[in-house]
């Protein structure tokens, strides 16, 4: 199956410094795939950004790594020797292997966790939407979304999932008996989901900040107290944890206005879940602030992935299999015009060697087929 190539930079080798050079928002992918296709070099592509990984899926030959390499080093200004050094490379079979363990959250720092695949099926819609994919690479998605599902019921890999949105939540909750939370970008993906996750606690108390460009909140909750963005530095006094969440390019809090803000000294949390970072490094340990940023979960994560590695192998048996699945299903799609012209016989026997046959078999069968109709 040699149609999907991937280039992976993800936080198995690259720390968050570097990564946050990879966090482009919708604009930024939109140009970086109208670059990519231009030409007859690559037909299809979709860019997957998330807080953890930035990969690029696409068409085409090997001998278009350098290529997609240059693209991302001029967006990010990431040198390209810095990226090669970095970056994981996926073709063929192996890409798509590797698209399916991402999907199914086994390659995820939270193994098992459930916001890769929303974030995938995001990236790919946006992709589709923008006709940057065509039908191998909608089957090939699809069916890594369907293999994501199976894998969620059927294994034990997502009943202890622990997502970073749920991490923060326990940490959160382990501050003491009435904690009261800020939490700022309570309207994006990730802030919705921690948000969700604090309130699951009852000890916890929640504020969340709003913009006045935007007052539409998919977060709504009596428990939830709204304050303007505007006057957040007003509401850290009385806040144990301070969450930032957000996508903005600028620093949601900085020293430099804690400093001028009559903020008393206390012991407090500050969680940066933001890539770029929202916080100001420079507040870490200062007047009894402490910073984690969504690298500090790694730590928590590799504890929760042992407990979660002994149902990875029914997770890669079943990504095995639905691969061969997905195989036929593109032998098959690219047989299906010269079916127009079969008699329900031959369509029958078609159809029962798709069921009852392996990939490398079926082809091998349509192979003959064809030859000898």
């Amino acid at each position: 199956m040699k149609i999907l190539n991937c280039i992976s930079l993800n936080y198995k080798q690259i720390k968050l410094d570097i990564r946050k050079s990879f966090a482009f928002d919708d604009n930024v992918k939109l140009n970086i795939m109208k670059q990519l296709t231009l030409g007859d070099k690559i037909t299809q592509c979709i860019l997957l950004c998330t807080c953890n990984r930035t990969e690029v899926y696409f068409d085409g030959s090997k001998m278009y790594f350098d290529y997609v390499i240059n693209v991302l080093s001029q967006y990010s200004n990431v040198s390209k020797d810095a990226i090669k050094k970095y970056a994981m490379f996926f073709e063929n079979e192996k890409a798509t292997f590797h698209l399916f363990k991402v999907t199914s959250g086994i390659d995820s720092m939270v193994m098992g966790e459930d916001e890769i695949l929303s974030q995938t099926r995001s990236a790919y819609m946006f992709s589709k939407n923008n006709n940057f994919t065509s039908y191998e690479f909608n089957m090939i998605f699809q069916k890594s979304f369907e293999c994501a599902k199976i894998i969620k019921n059927e294994t034990p890999l997502s009943t202890t999932s622990i997502s970073v949105a749920t991490l923060v939540g326990n940490v959160v909750s382990k501050l003491g008996d009435n904690t009261n939370v800020l939490v700022i970008g309570a309207s994006g993906k990730i802030g919705t989901t921690v948000v969700k996750n604090l309130l699951s606690h009852k000890n916890i108390n929640v504020k969340i900040t709003i913009r006045e460009h935007n007052k539409q909140l998919s977060t709504v909750d009596d428990n939830i107290e709204v304050v303007p963005y505007n006057d957040r530095y007003n509401y850290i006094n009385n806040s144990d944890c301070i969450v930032s969440a957000t996508k903005s390019p600028h620093y949601t809090i900085t020293k430099y206005d804690v400093d001028n803000s009559d903020i008393n000294t206390k012991s407090r949390l500050l969680i940066d879940l933001a890539v770029p970072p929202d916080i100001d490094s420079e507040l870490d340990g200062y007047n009894g602030f402490s910073i984690l940023n969504i690298d500090h979960f790694e730590e928590i994560a590799n504890y929760n992935n042992k407990i979660k590695e002994s149902s990875v192998e029914s997770a890669l048996k079943i990504i095995c299999s639905e691969i061969d699945e997905l195989k036929k299903d593109i032998i098959f799609h690219s047989f299906l015009p010269k079916m127009k012209n079969m008699d329900d016989k031959e369509k029958k026997i078609i159809y029962k060697m798709k069921s009852n046959l392996s990939s490398k078999s079926f082809e091998e069968f349509i192979s003959v087929y064809e030859k000898e109709s």
